[in-house]
């Protein structure tokens, strides 16, 4: 059983991110014209470079299908929401225990 949960969560993934660039090039068509649209599927493909399909899947989510910013941020970048709680507790932690001021040492 485990085997094919396996597979259908791998095939789901793969659905996911196949999903996320077609509609990167389609935004990216949309906003930029074909040729940006053209490079930014061949940077993923042959570069593994993604961030110019992120960014069209954002703005194909946005200005396309006319979903609300947070939900094309969230299909376009899911890793975001891992990544938040971790950069909240570190400037909660600056503003609680701020570094020492020390006097500086003069020159004699």
């Amino acid at each position: 059983m485990q085997p094919l949960i396996a597979m259908a969560a791998l095939t789901a993934l793969a659905a996911f991110r196949v999903a996320r660039l077609v509609a990167g090039t389609i935004g990216l068509e949309h906003e930029f014209g074909i040729t940006w649209a053209v490079i930014g599927a061949a940077s993923l493909m042959l570069f593994r470079f993604a961030l110019p399909i992120r960014i069209g899947a954002f703005l194909a989510a946005v200005s396309l299908w006319r979903w609300p910013w947070l939900a094309a941020l969230i299909f376009a970048a899911p890793r975001v929401l891992l990544v938040l709680p971790g950069l909240w507790s570190t400037a909660m932690a600056r503003l609680r225990h701020p570094r020492p001021l020390w006097p500086g040492v003069r020159a004699v």
